[in-house]
């Protein structure tokens, strides 16, 4: 997946050229790690077809954030939380961790290794992939959740499990990274653990016309769908591809051709942006 339309991003960075993003309101400006990895993740996709010193800089002005910041908690687990509240069905409480920062942030120290050779990205690596070892409710930096013998990695830690797709994904991504740069064991048959929970669960995500967000509803039926958004709609069928890409399972061309031409249809799109405005008024 290309991440250099996350480099448009002109509006607001801090001293030290860190973008953060603006939840207006009491909230304001703050730091929000998957942001910064994925216009880290941008600047690096964008050097890869043309190099140059400016996005090399770039890159690892926001990969530098990871070094910088953080929080190690037990087991040497280094967590990148949001220092924030937020919504996500229920009341996040700052700080709150997520296996996608997790993940993404990985994913990006790998590459800063890459680029200058730099131990510290290692380290830092390492510290951080430490978070896909325990589970959410088990321990404090922990962000894996399991339900009926499948492993998810959860983007937000609530109750019950809402099992976010695109950030599931994009958090096995980083896994994966782990996995082939280190050649790690725990990695590798995550990776592969994780493989199965996808591969099981797509069809809960499809509503037959659309996707949802999330499917809290393994563990409750009585909450409701959380239709996706048109962006996370198109995000759903890029991950699919992405996916396929990466392993050649038919179950993801399947979905990622349904769901983008779902996408493509002008009906559905009416109809979902519908249903997500109705979501948004009874349930936030």
């Amino acid at each position: 997946m290309n991440f250099t339309a996350k480099t448009v991003f002109k509006h607001h960075y801090d001293d030290d050229g860190i973008i953060k993003l603006n939840y207006h309101g009491s909230i304001g400006l703050q730091y929000n790690p998957n942001a910064i990895a994925q216009q880290a993740l941008g600047y690096y996709d964008k050097y890869l077809e043309e190099p140059n010193q400016g996005d090399k800089n770039a890159f690892l002005t926001q990969a530098n954030y990871f070094l910088r910041n953080g929080r190690v908690v037990s087991d040497d687990v280094l967590l990148w939380e949001y220092n924030f509240p937020f919504e996500m069905r229920q009341r996040l409480v700052a700080p709150w961790r997520s296996a996608l920062a997790q993940g993404q942030a990985v994913s990006v120290l790998i590459r800063a290794h890459i680029l200058t050779g730099d131990e510290r990205y290692l380290e830092a690596a390492k510290k951080g992939y430490r978070a896909f070892h325990f589970f959410a409710r088990e321990h404090e930096g922990g962000v894996l959740d399991e339900q009926d013998g499948f492993i998810w990695l959860e983007e937000y830690i609530v109750n019950p499990p809402n099992h976010v797709l695109n950030g599931f994904v994009w958090a096995l991504w980083g896994v994966r990274d782990y996995a082939v740069y280190f050649g790690d064991g725990h990695a590798l048959n995550l990776w592969e653990e994780c493989l199965k929970t996808v591969e099981a669960n797509l069809k809960n995500y499809d509503l037959g016309f659309w996707t949802s967000y999330d499917w809290p509803q393994g563990r409750d039926k009585n909450l409701p769908v959380m239709p996706s958004s048109l962006y996370y709609q198109r995000l759903h069928a890029v991950q699919a591809e992405a996916m396929y890409n990466l392993t050649r399972e038919a179950i993801y061309r399947h979905f990622w051709k349904r769901w983008q031409e779902s996408y493509n249809n002008r009906v559905y799109r009416a109809l979902a942006v519908l249903w997500k405005c109705y979501f948004k008024l009874r349930y936030f």
